[in-house]
């Protein structure tokens, strides 16, 4: 792939972005920058960034867009970010989109989602409804160790207790019900100037995300191969 490819992911929680942004990355071999994967290691790690966002995490609500700039830069600096970037989880709103604009032109050297234009910059929307989310995240269970099952769609063998290490599972703070009502009523609130920005350019890409992992990556190469910015070769 010669040209720069810039792909943003969006999805509400528990749609799978995040598994459809790693697996298509690595068929166009570049990296995957998400702030959230991030966030949770500065958190894991206690850093001063992770003691700051832990309380913010916790009650459900977005981490300030100084902290999430400073880690989108250190991303750019060290990766290539000249060939192209997968984006997982950002922007997550029009202040984070505007600031991630105007570093990818500045990147590649010209502007960015300009209506008619055949450039380097998609959005893709996995469309998951509210009830498929509920059921998805509610099910869903992690260990200390990194591990994460689904009690319907990748149970642990023993119930309760983890495949690789053997320690109990639990439910993340943020997959409580309460927390997963408050997190889909905030997804609703951000994204929609988001993806009126794509649409109006004529940049956002929609896939159904309610079909199997397979399916939904298809249907993804196929709409980006249609639009010159996949080689099936």
């Amino acid at each position: 792939m010669s040209q720069k490819t810039f792909l943003i992911f969006f999805g509400p929680p528990g749609s799978g972005k995040g598994t459809q942004a790693d697996m298509l990355a690595k068929k166009l071999n570049l990296p995957v920058v998400s702030p959230g994967e991030l966030l949770r290691h500065e958190e894991d790690s206690n850093t001063a960034i992770g003691r700051k966002i832990k309380p913010i995490i916790d009650s459900g609500k977005l981490v300030p867009d100084e902290i999430i700039e400073k880690i989108i830069l250190k991303c750019f600096k060290r990766f290539d970010a000249r060939a192209g970037i997968v984006f997982d989880g950002y922007p997550r709103k029009r202040a984070q989109l505007d600031f991630l604009i105007k570093k990818l032109e500045k990147i590649a050297g010209k502007p960015a989602c300009r209506q008619g234009r055949q450039d380097y910059v998609r959005a893709i929307l996995i469309n998951v409804s509210d009830k498929e989310v509920k059921r998805r995240l509610g099910g869903r269970r992690v260990c200390d160790c990194g591990a994460a099952y689904h009690l319907i769609y990748n149970p642990p063998k023993k119930s309760g207790l983890c495949d690789l290490c053997g320690k109990k599972l639990y439910i993340r703070h943020d997959d409580k019900p309460k927390l997963i009502a408050d997190r889909l009523k905030l997804y609703h609130q951000k994204i929609k100037p988001l993806l009126d920005y794509f649409e109006k350019s004529d940049k956002l890409i929609e896939i159904d995300g309610e079909q199997n992992i397979n399916q939904v990556q298809n249907n993804i190469i196929k709409e980006l191969a249609e639009r010159a910015m996949y080689d099936n070769n």
